[in-house]
């Protein structure tokens, strides 16, 4: 006869099977992505902090793959401001990112200085630091298989820093980061040494240009790519129609089979809100309802400093 610890444990190993697949496809790219990106790349580029001239908050969800268990899901807040009249700016990032029985949140600083290269071109240069606390709960897949449940549970923290460097003006940007350099190992066992399971190195490569494409429009594309070892290099791009300087209507392609449409809202000259939905051509097609994403920022104007606006980057 069938014990219920029989059937948790049948129930919880097919449940751990389905999750392999989605595992796999992002095992290699461990940082989050986001479709929005170029609303909030503090988080993968400390060099951008205080570009913007004010006090910014940006928060970010994507629910990835709705509809399938486990699929990722992620959440960021990012805070960061210059030193006015230092050339410097700061700043700091929380991101929480779930994906099956594994959880990570990594906090981290942002350091950036500013280099003024032309009347309209500055060249910045970061550094960010922090940690991340990586948690792997198998308890919920498979069930109570032992008393002490000691192979199934393990919490890491993970001390990382990543550099970035940003060439911009207010019609363009360049940035090239890396946002974590160390590559941690991600086995809480020191004498596991069959299994290369460690943190990757991703290297990030931003770009983007605003011009007028007519009376109150604007058209802006823009790309990342994204390099890291063991998987193919992920390249993005987008592109905005700026109307009226307070509605934007993007789309996106990556050459991983995703296509996908955004909008964003400028609110106020402070005020900005963003939604994006995109899907993808892999078999996850079948059993997924796309991908959903909404950020809001808000700008804090300094005394005695305007807010510029409109702000294209």
């Amino acid at each position: 006869m069938t014990t219920n610890r029989e059937l948790n444990l049948k129930k919880g190993i097919l449940t751990l099977f389905m999750l392999l697949y989605l595992i796999w496809n992002v095992s290699a790219q461990q940082d989050p992505m986001f479709t929005q990106y170029m609303y909030n790349p503090v988080t993968i580029n400390p060099a951008y902090a205080g570009s913007s001239g004010t006090l910014n908050f940006t928060a970010m969800n994507r629910q990835q793959w709705v509809g399938i268990d486990g699929a990722p899901k992620t959440m960021t807040l990012s805070i960061n401001s210059p030193f006015i009249g230092y050339n410097v700016g700061v700043g700091l990032s929380l991101i929480y990112d779930v994906i099956g029985p594994t959880k990570e949140t990594g906090i981290f600083a942002d350091y950036s200085y500013h280099l003024k290269m032309t009347s309209r071109i500055k060249l910045a240069f970061g550094l960010k630091g922090g940690v991340n606390i990586r948690e792997t709960n198998l308890t919920n897949l498979i069930g109570s298989v032992n008393e002490n449940n000691l192979a199934l549970y393990s919490k890491l923290y993970l001390p990382n820093f990543g550099i970035g460097s940003y060439l911009y003006s207010d019609r363009f940007y360049l940035g090239l980061s890396i946002p974590e350099m160390l590559q941690n190992s991600l086995s809480d066992d020191p004498n596991n040494l069959q299994l290369q399971n460690k943190e990757e190195r991703h290297y990030f490569f931003t770009g983007g240009f605003v011009i007028d494409a007519g009376e109150n429009i604007r058209f802006k594309p823009s790309t990342t790519v994204r390099i890291v070892n063991g998987a193919p290099v992920n390249v993005e791009l987008s592109a905005d129609f700026i109307l009226h300087d307070k509605v934007w209507l993007g789309a996106m392609y990556r050459n991983d089979g995703s296509i996908g449409g955004m909008v964003k809202f400028n609110i106020t000259d402070q005020l900005s809100l963003g939604y994006s939905y995109d899907v993808t051509e892999s078999a996850l097609r079948y059993y997924s309802q796309g991908t959903h994403e909404i950020f809001i920022s808000y700008d804090v104007a300094f005394r005695n400093k305007k807010i510029l606006s409109p702000r294209f980057f």
